[in-house]
């Protein structure tokens, strides 16, 4: 898959993490995506496709009009329903990743629908907020008409700044994942069943299951991009048999098999892109 990647405007540095342009579909059959509390905004204008959970037989079909993909704590992949249809295509095609929050923030919505599938947006949302998108002569066109219209959407729900994104800084500035639910409780003084109902509202996941998912991914990340030995490692398991074992959980093999297909490029990681951000 070849994309570019480019920044939000700073309205929506807590709901988009970034937009990416899909310009081909080449190579997207081994592009992984790992699990980090993410996910995605679909401007589908073609794709006749679904996402496939990695060494599992799950399948969710990805609908044809705008839609909110899949959370959950799994790696996922693209998959064309037919090769034949990629020439079918129209690009550019555009995705903004959200943040962890971002669906809640957008939709006001439940996260945990997200569990079961895509969701598709409503065509009244779509009607007052993206019915312009496609339209405009150049890509930052396109990209400077999706800061307004999810800046207006964000403000329509009144969603203002939320105790649990002061919980998620600290589990990634002050912690660097490597803290327990028990300790978050006695940072903010709060029961377990009211931190589980938030993060569950809003992120769509449980506050150990954020954790552990995106720890897991920095751990790739440094592992491989940076080429970490475990000792080196910013994420520390308890020991390389625990990070063995968290590793074959999720790809179904240990660390350096999957170095080495990343190496060979018979899997490519979505995080690891090294695209310039560019700004609109």
């Amino acid at each position: 898959m070849i994309y570019n990647i480019f920044s939000p405007s700073k309205e929506l540095d807590d709901i988009v993490k970034q937009y990416i342009v899909i310009t081909s579909l080449k190579g997207i059959e081994t592009l992984l995506f790992l699990p980090n509390g993410c996910n995605f905004m679909l401007f589908n204008r073609g794709f006749d496709g679904y996402t496939e959970i990695y060494n599992e037989d799950k399948k969710f079909p990805i609908p044809k009009n705008y839609s909110i993909s899949i959370k959950n704590n799994k790696i996922k992949k693209f998959v064309l329903s037919s090769k034949d249809s990629a020439s079918d295509i129209k690009f550019p095609l555009i995705l903004a990743e959200l943040t962890p929050i971002g669906f809640y923030k957008l939709f006001n919505t439940n996260a945990s629908v997200l569990k079961e599938g895509y969701l598709e947006i409503e065509i009244s949302v779509i009607e007052n907020y993206f019915k312009e998108l496609y339209t405009h002569s150049s890509i930052n066109d396109e990209i400077e008409y999706l800061n307004s219209a999810l800046d207006r959407l964000q403000s329509a729900q009144g969603n203002k700044h939320m105790c649990i994104q002061d919980v998620i800084d600290m589990i990634i500035h002050k912690y660097h994942f490597e803290v327990s639910v028990k300790t978050l409780l006695e940072e903010f003084n709060c029961s377990r069943s009211k931190l589980e109902r938030e993060f569950k509202k809003i992120i769509g996941l449980t506050p150990k299951n954020f954790i552990y998912i995106s720890k897991f991914c920095n751990t790739v990340l440094s592992y491989i991009e940076d080429d970490c030995g475990f000792k080196e490692l910013e994420y520390l398991y308890s020991d390389y048999s625990h990070m063995n074992s968290v590793f074959k959980k999720f790809f179904g093999a240990n660390p350096s098999v999957v170095f080495d297909d990343v190496t060979n490029q018979k899997i490519q990681i979505y995080q690891m892109q090294r695209n310039e951000l560019k700004s609109s």
